[in-house]
């Protein structure tokens, strides 16, 4: 009697978020030359969330309103997903996901219109097809763009606006000069909006190069590019957002809108967002003892993941309320009114050597 009403109250007083991502694989069909799938191999943990497993969340989402279906892999290949759409739907919620294009046939592009999935998110590396190719190796930009061409017609047959039309663009050294052709395809797509990331987890030193922050000599050429393109997908009313490309020492913020969302990983932990994700950081197979690492600022750190519970042994509300959770967010909802000194001494190592909080 005492765990049923405890549940009541759970479900009655959850948090109210702007978004919960669920990671609902680890898998992958690419291999994109920056990501974890690609430079840890077999120290990635390859598993599909559990349709069981992501039930135990939904009576937690009363307040919350978008489930983003999304981690580091691709969500197209758990074959659970479209359950897990439906039954998001079913409660209301708002739906998206982030697919790198390469699964978008006719029959699942009908069970996302279908479905009224309301966001879709395409990663795109490049504008052209020998530029995106190199560097999400395993996908094809032409046939990507064949498929949103699919989507764009299968929805107008339908007479659907959903799903939205989303593109996020990566911002390396060797394609930034293509971002501004993204606007007219983005335009031809009926996309509704352009989002930009930097290469924050940089897992390979050889990768450095191709972070536009550290590369400061050309700052103000990448600042006033992103400016004018941003201008000119506003004209077309496409929202065009971005962070960066300029690191901010003295941030005490975080890109991760850590404060108001989360991730559940693929085996039921909440994580304040991905890159504290335990499944990257398991040890090498040889029985070593040598932790998987990153570079941040020239200096090689080991990846440290943790997390404030799991859904599979106790409800998200009281994870969410967990004292040591709430002094988490606490940091980055309050960090302007502390002292520097003070925010940084109680930042975890991890958040602390993060470029997602010095590119807030």
């Amino acid at each position: 009697m005492f765990r049923w009403f405890k549940t009541q109250l759970d479900k009655i007083n959850s948090p109210k978020l702007d978004w919960i991502q669920v990671e609902v694989t680890t898998c992958c069909n690419s291999s994109c030359i920056y990501c974890p799938h690609t430079l840890m191999g077999s120290r990635l943990k390859n598993m599909h969330m559990s349709l069981d497993l992501f039930l135990k969340l939904i009576p937690f989402i009363r307040y919350t309103k978008l489930i983003y279906l999304q981690g580091w892999g691709e969500p197209l290949l758990n074959q659970e997903i479209f359950e897990m759409i439906r039954i998001c739907k079913d409660n209301g919620k708002s739906v998206g996901l982030t697919t790198n294009g390469m699964l978008l046939s006719e029959e699942i592009i009908r069970k996302l219109i279908d479905l009224k999935v309301d966001i879709l998110g395409i990663s795109l590396a490049g504008t052209r097809a020998t530029t995106h190719n190199k560097i999400r190796q395993g996908t094809d930009f032409n046939e990507i763009i064949s498929n949103l061409d699919k989507l764009s017609a299968m929805k107008c047959e339908a007479g659907s606006h959903v799903p939205a039309l989303h593109l996020a663009y990566i911002m390396l050294t060797s394609n930034f000069h293509e971002i501004r052709e993204i606007v007219p395809i983005a335009k031809r797509l009926g996309v509704r909006q352009i989002i930009l990331s930097n290469l924050s987890l940089i897992l390979d030193p050889e990768l450095c190069s191709e972070a536009v922050f550290n590369d400061s000599d050309r700052a103000d050429y990448y600042s006033k590019s992103l400016e004018t393109t941003k201008a000119l997908a506003e004209r077309e009313g496409i929202v065009f957002e971005y962070n960066g490309p300029v690191l901010n020492d003295s941030s005490q913020h975080c890109t991760e809108n850590v404060c108001n969302s989360c991730v559940i990983n693929a085996e039921g932990e909440v994580l304040p967002c991905v890159f504290l994700n335990p499944l990257l950081c398991t040890y090498l197979d040889s029985g070593g003892k040598e932790p998987a690492g990153y570079v941040f600022k020239n200096e090689s750190y080991p990846l440290e993941g943790f997390s404030f519970g799991n859904i599979r042994h106790d409800s998200f509300t009281h994870i969410w309320q967990d004292p040591r959770y709430a002094a988490f967010r606490d940091l980055f909802k309050y960090g302007a009114l502390m002292e520097s000194g003070y925010f940084m001494s109680e930042l975890p190592n991890r958040c602390m050597n993060c470029y997602k909080r010095l590119l807030a």
